[in-house]
């Protein structure tokens, strides 16, 4: 490595390597995207990997400083093969996934205002349980200022028990229709329910800003995002700009979440504590852009011999979430023994460590399967995403296919921190949500086909 803080140069021809790779894979989907159903969520994992994997050396290059160049170059190899097996794989597993795709469903008439008023009662009921769950305490349901501190609607310990399973399908529910909200948003609609609409986004937005975690954010606000840039009629040049604009507030929205997450938005307003921690975070800049480094780490801890491949252990562990903790009362926790390996063991509470630690999508598969094998697992399970996200591209003739869409594409930034149920929750509850109201409504309009997207 360099003696000083900057890109090292015998990193240089790798680096050019991936990056040029990433480049052309980038061109490539990008020219076919009216021609292949998988063009544009593929671009969504390519822009992943390249905000994951690409930015950080640059980003926090003083992070690197401990990890020999040949660390950093194998690195960047498994890189090189999570791309070319993820593109390989992708046409075989999305034509399976498009056999017969308009034979699915009759989808029905469900029009973005007659979705809108079911998503509205749903949120509602939600927000009841919510509620009540904080003894009537509306405004903390809606406004939890405390942040991590505080107290939330949803909140409980990590390896709860007993209705832990409700409370967390509950939180995950809500996150589904939150970002339908925005989805509907760009969408046609008559002026008062499209009034409505703004109306519901507004309130359930500061909820996301102060619960403290950054990962929800993105997860409703990039779904209305991608709906307003895929559908909405603006002119090309006016998208750029909204484009900017959303990218800076959302890049301010995550700097203040930074801030004030661990001490609470009370303080927001305390001249004694407050410029304190924004001088930190302006110092510090945005945490969590570590996925290079702790697939670093991977690489460093595999080649000293205190990490143990799982052999596909650490995916049956993430699938295993979906059974309830009160079924399954030592269900395995996730990330337990890459934490103790990363110093982070040794807590007094119920789980053992001070933290659990995103190993990374390549480094998770690393994780399971090695240095090669790995990369090309984790590249087979981010193109059946992909294969299941252009089944419903598809299907956008069906404003709740199309919406589910979307909610996908907005979820898939988050996976690249580890391809976890703990982020496609939201998405498996709206694909049985999707599948309730098709069944519903087939009864109800006998079977016909009727066009419901209106775009």
């Amino acid at each position: 490595m360099t003696d000083s803080v900057g890109f090292p140069e015998a990193l240089v021809p790798i680096y050019v390597m991936a990056s040029s790779l990433l480049f052309i894979l980038v061109i490539e989907a990008f020219l076919v995207r009216d021609k292949r159903a998988w063009s544009i969520p593929a671009l969504a994992v390519y822009a992943t990997i390249g905000a994951w994997y690409f930015v950080e050396l640059f980003y926090t290059p003083e992070n690197f400083l401990q990890f020999d160049s040949l660390i950093l170059e194998y690195c960047y190899w498994q890189i090189i093969t999570f791309l070319i097996t993820f593109r390989l794989v992708i046409p075989s597993l999305s034509r399976r996934f498009l056999k017969n795709y308009h034979t699915a469903w009759k989808f029905t008439a469900f029009n973005p205002e007659q979705l809108l008023i079911v998503l509205a009662f749903v949120w509602l009921c939600l927000l009841g349980y919510g509620v009540s769950r904080l003894n009537g305490d509306i405004f903390t349901a809606l406004f939890p200022l405390g942040a991590r501190v505080g107290r939330q609607m949803w909140g409980r310990a990590a390896a709860a028990g007993g209705d832990g399973f409700i409370v967390s399908s509950a939180a995950y529910v809500y996150t589904l229709v939150c970002a339908f909200f925005g989805v509907l948003l760009p969408l046609p609609m008559g002026r008062q329910l499209k009034t409505l609409n703004l109306l519901l986004v507004l309130i359930v937005l500061p909820y996301f800003i102060f619960m403290g975690a950054r990962n929800q954010l993105l997860a409703v606000i990039m779904p209305g995002y991608f709906s307003y840039a895929l559908f909405y009629p603006d002119p090309l040049w006016k998208k750029v700009l909204i484009s900017m604009a959303t990218f800076w507030a959302i890049n301010e929205l995550l700097t203040l979440i930074i801030t004030y997450r661990n001490i609470g938005f009370n303080e927001l307003l305390n001249p004694d504590v407050a410029p304190q921690f924004q001088e930190e975070v302006e110092e510090e800049g945005h945490l969590g852009l570590n996925m290079l480094e702790e697939l670093c780490y991977i690489n460093q801890f595999y080649q000293e011999g205190s990490l143990k491949l799982t052999y596909g252990g650490r995916y049956l562990a993430e699938a295993a979430n979906i059974i309830p903790r009160a079924i399954w009362a030592n269900k395995p926790l996730i990330g337990i023994d890459y934490a103790i390996l990363r110093g982070f063991g040794g807590a007094d509470n119920d789980i053992g460590v001070f933290a659990t630690i995103s190993t990374g999508l390549i480094g998770q598969g690393f994780y399971n399967f090695g240095p090669i094998l790995g990369p090309m697992g984790a590249a087979v399970l981010m193109a059946s995403w992909v294969s299941f996200m252009s089944r419903l591209w598809k299907q956008q003739y069906s404003t709740l296919r199309l919406g589910l869409f979307l909610i996908c594409l907005g979820l898939t930034f988050n996976l690249g921190r580890e391809f976890t149920l703990l982020v496609l929750w939201p998405a498996l509850f709206g694909y049985v949500f999707v599948l309730m109201l098709e069944r519903y409504g087939s009864k109800k309009a006998q079977g016909r086909f009727i066009s419901t997207s209106h775009l």
